[in-house]
Parts: structure tokens; C-alpha cells; sequence
């Protein structure tokens, strides 16, 4: 019994260790139309604890799209336009750039340490590091996108392993579903709008202001304070935003969203007639 309990410890003790050890995790937030072009941003998480000392990094994701298939295009840019600048064309970093592998079924957004330069620290933390650009060829199509496990990532000089040197969340299907950014001017100051058209059957359009980048949750409530959808719930940079809200799964009658923002906080009510 002594024996079989010092094995659970040790396996315990273990995944912690491993779990210690990742430096970062990818995600890939804030989905949107840029221009007509279809934009996504590459982000980084430090988890408490850890710092990644950013080397010379290849991270490979994969892209498809259905309803049709093939209805985007990688735009490759050398340098990067909308690059992270404490990482891409600076003393210690050459232009961060993508490029197109797999025979153009996916993109690499690479960055490039010099030669005994020190590579500069992320703390714990989230962190944008770049935007991906891609032609729209047909509008309206269900973007999908994945990292690849063997992407190259670097803590200074050495290598590290996915799963327990970094780690990924790939995002959920159909990036675009609704969620546009329709201007990149900094607002004034934080706003959430009354939708359009209230009341409404099905679809409504929500706008929001979003005057500083950090997490945002949109969310609608039911009557008696249950969350029955969930707009938004990630990152976001500055801007002015709307979503469309399809209650097609709802019953009519009277509903409630909030945003929450960097200690923003706005309530409002909606209307289901069905």
C-alpha cells in the first residue's frame, strides 16, 4: 500500500514538474475582417512562474476553409506589418515574416534572433506577437486554422518540445462567425451600443468600443441570470466591433447582455419575438 501510494506521488510530483516547465502557449484571437482582408493575431501566455526568452521562433499553422473550400489566400509579408516591434527589426531581431509551407496549405510567422543577441523575456503573462493578412476569395466562408505540434520554438537557444516546452489551444471552427472589427481608431472611451434591430427575429447586430486592448466577455443572460450565449470571450485591441446575435435557439421573450472589459461594466436589454 506504502508502495502503491509513493507511485501516485511521484507521478503527481512529476506532471507538476512537466507542467513547470512549458514556457509558452499559443492561441490565435481576434478573428476579423481588416479592409477586406480576413485578419487573425498570434498571441502568447506565459504561465505564472515562467519567463520565455523568445529565440529564433517558427510557429507553423495550418488553414482550410469550408463552404466553399479554398475561399482565402496567405498574404506572406517580409516584414511583417503588424509585427510585436519588441520582437521584429530591431537591434537584437531581424523583420519578423510569414511565409507559405505545405504547398500553400498553411503559414509560418518566423522570428529571427541574431547571433549572440539576447533574446528578449516575456514574463508571465499574454502577449501579442503578430498579425496573419489573408485574401478573401469567396466572402462569407468558414475559416478554420490549427498550430502544427511541429513548429520550432526557441527559449533563447534551446529547442523546445510541444507538450511540455510549449503548448497550443487551436481556435474553435469557423473563426468568423459574426464578429467583425469595423474600425481601428482608438475610441474615446469604452461603449457598449443598443442592439439593432430591437425587438428582432432572429439576428441582431451588437456594437461595442473597446478604448484600451484586453480580455472582453459579451455575453446574453436570460431572465433569471443564465448565460444562453456567449459572444465574445478573448482578447480584443482597441477598436469599435459588432457581432451578430442569432437567438434562432431561443425562446421569445426578454434577454439581457453585458459586456465586461478592464473594469468596464455595461448592461442591456433585448427583446426575442418570435
Amino acid at each position: 500500500m506504502k508502495k502503491i501510494s509513493f507511485i501516485i506521488l511521484a507521478v503527481f510530483l512529476l506532471s507538476g514538474m512537466l507542467q513547470a516547465q512549458v514556457k509558452t502557449n499559443f492561441t490565435l484571437q481576434n478573428g476579423r475582417i481588416e479592409s477586406g482582408k480576413f485578419v487573425i493575431d498570434l498571441y502568447s501566455t506565459v504561465p505564472a512562474g515562467q519567463t520565455w526568452n523568445v529565440g529564433p521562433t517558427c510557429v507553423r499553422m495550418s488553414y482550410w476553409t469550408t463552404d466553399p473550400a479554398n475561399a482565402i489566400s496567405l498574404i506572406t509579408e517580409n516584414p511583417v506589418t503588424n509585427a510585436n516591434t519588441n520582437l521584429s527589426a530591431n537591434t537584437n531581431y531581424s523583420a519578423m515574416k510569414t511565409t507559405s509551407i505545405l504547398n500553400g496549405s498553411a503559414v509560418s510567422l518566423n522570428i529571427f534572433l541574431f547571433n549572440s543577441k539576447p533574446a528578449y523575456a516575456l514574463t508571465a503573462g499574454s502577449y501579442w506577437i503578430g498579425s496573419l493578412y489573408f485574401n478573401i476569395v469567396t466572402p462569407g466562408s468558414c475559416i478554420n486554422m490549427s498550430f502544427y505540434e511541429g513548429s520550432a520554438v526557441f527559449d533563447d537557444a534551446n529547442g523546445l518540445a510541444y507538450g511540455t516546452g510549449w503548448t497550443k489551444i487551436d481556435p474553435p471552427p469557423c473563426i468568423i462567425s459574426g464578429l467583425n472589427q469595423v474600425s481601428t481608431e482608438v475610441p474615446s472611451q469604452f461603449k457598449l451600443e443598443q442592439n439593432y434591430p430591437n425587438p428582432f427575429n432572429p439576428v441582431t447586430k451588437i456594437n461595442f468600443a473597446i478604448a484600451k486592448a484586453g480580455f472582453v466577455s459579451v455575453k446574453v443572460y436570460d431572465v433569471l441570470g443564465k448565460v444562453v450565449a456567449t459572444l465574445v470571450n478573448e482578447n480584443k485591441r482597441e477598436g469599435v466591433y459588432i457581432v451578430d446575435f442569432d437567438a434562432s435557439a431561443l425562446h421569445s421573450g426578454v434577454y439581457f447582455y453585458k459586456m465586461e472589459t478592464n473594469g468596464f461594466v455595461s448592461v442591456k436589454r433585448m427583446v426575442v419575438v418570435k
